[in-house]
């Protein structure tokens, strides 16, 4: 045999060995993309403990939610005692009077969802209709007995029954007889009938932005009964929800407080992820929240859904690159240029709203009358309403960029507008 012989030879044997090996593999470990339906006994269908042996992948990412790592833009992330107020002083201002002057951290991930909230120095004294979106307990108990009932109780009674392991969990997205995706809270479900949509018989698609949006949303409490409600009916963008606060729709809802210093009647925004994703770029081609924040994995060639609900960046192979044909790196750049133009812009925002409500106290202090201030605080409560609509956004532009920096630059607009009325008025 000649030397090229044996080479040739030699790389023939080495390819039977490597082919070999894989199809032992595939052999070993066969695609599988079917997940099993699991009876879980009734009595622990709330908890996620019972989940862990019936849907162990699932189960395992989902747990991966305890991590605490930052975010791959330096917007965001999990990590504990993030502080907004630190980071942007002008909130102390904006926030006065309200408890988001008190502690306002990031959120850290969703196995939190229950520790969080009891710890948090936001909690007295609000009640029950807080803890909505905090886990099924709150429909497959509460609202299944006696409908919005709990909503009006102290938040300690509505949260003393609930254990440890029944906060946020499988249960909260999945019927725990079927496991289909369904949507639970009850005042989102409300506000998309009032839309003409019956969300739970909606095209699969659909639900896996539903699922998501029935709790990433601005609501408020109606002053009736405390129930959650959410301002879809004028549309859903920022200028749409505030026409529905300045409107009758609101039932007599005027906002959360007073601020002690431009004595301006002042809404709370909560977090709109829903709304600015809705008319993206993303949301036109079918892509969900579920799509990008918990892609499709495989591991041991089981296919299944990754529940680590966190930032794509993290996940770029299976949540960008499926569609992207780009670099992880150049998408990466891309994400943080946006992050990094929202939040200059943001800062901007919420600086010019703090000088405002510094502009009508001062006014009022030289004697102006509430006649006077009308003006001013008119185009002050709406100014900071879409500085914190963006601010209270999780996304920090990504899921809107064209829809957040517009929203900003009206911000910022009105709050000049509301330092010059205030600065123009003449006392006698």
């Amino acid at each position: 045999m000649s030397k090229l012989q044996k080479i040739l030879a030699g790389i023939v044997a080495v390819c039977v060995i490597f082919f070999g090996f894989v199809v032992v593999r595939i052999v070993a470990a066969p695609n599988d993309d079917s997940v099993k339906l699991a009876k879980i006994p009734a009595d622990k269908q709330l908890g996620k403990e019972a989940y862990k042996d019936a849907y162990p992948l699932e189960y395992e990412s989902f747990m991966m939610n305890n991590r605490t790592d930052p975010s791959p833009t330096g917007y965001g992330g999990s990590m504990e005692g993030n502080s907004h107020l630190e980071k942007q002083p002008e909130m102390l201002e904006n926030f006065k009077g309200y408890k988001f002057s008190v502690q306002y951290d990031d959120d850290r991930g969703h196995t939190y969802a229950g520790v969080d909230f009891k710890n948090t120095k936001r909690l007295p004294p609000q009640k029950g209709n807080c803890i909505t979106c905090k886990g099924s307990y709150m429909y497959d108990v509460y609202f299944k007995e006696s409908g919005w009932d709990y909503a009006s109780k102290p938040v300690a009674e509505a949260m003393a029954p609930i254990e440890d392991d029944q906060w946020f969990g499988c249960s909260t997205c999945h019927d725990p007889e079927t496991m289909e995706l369904r949507v639970y809270q009850q005042g989102f479900v409300e506000a998309m009938a009032r839309r003409g949509i019956d969300v739970n018989n909606a095209p699969h698609n659909d639900k896996r932005a539903y699922i998501c949006g029935q709790c990433h949303t601005e609501y408020h409490f109606a002053v009736a009964d405390d129930r959650v409600v959410h301002p879809y009916d004028n549309g859903l963008s920022a200028e749409d929800e505030y026409a529905w606060y300045q409107s009758d729709k609101a039932n007599g809802f005027k906002g959360d407080w007073v601020h002690p210093d431009s004595k301006t009647m002042m809404l709370k925004a909560q977090h709109p992820d829903f709304e600015t994703w809705s008319d993206s770029v993303h949301a036109d081609a079918g892509v969900t929240c579920v799509d990008c924040h918990m892609p499709y994995m495989r591991k041991d060639g089981q296919k299944y859904t990754s529940h680590w609900m966190t930032s794509p960046l993290k996940t770029t192979q299976e949540s960008c690159l499926k569609c992207h044909d780009e670099s992880a790196e150049t998408l990466t750049a891309r994400v943080k240029t946006i992050h990094d133009n929202t939040y200059k812009l943001q800062r901007i925002a919420g600086q010019t709203v703090a000088q405002a409500h510094l502009a009508v106290k001062a006014a009022a202090d030289r004697g102006a009358s509430d006649e006077q201030l009308a003006t001013a605080r008119a185009q002050l409560r709406e100014a900071q309403w879409y500085w914190d609509w963006v601010a209270a956004e999780n996304g920090m532009g990504f899921h809107n960029p064209d829809k957040i920096m517009r929203t900003l630059g009206e911000s910022i607009d009105l709050a000049h507008k509301s330092i010059e009325s205030a600065n123009g008025i003449s006392v006698q």
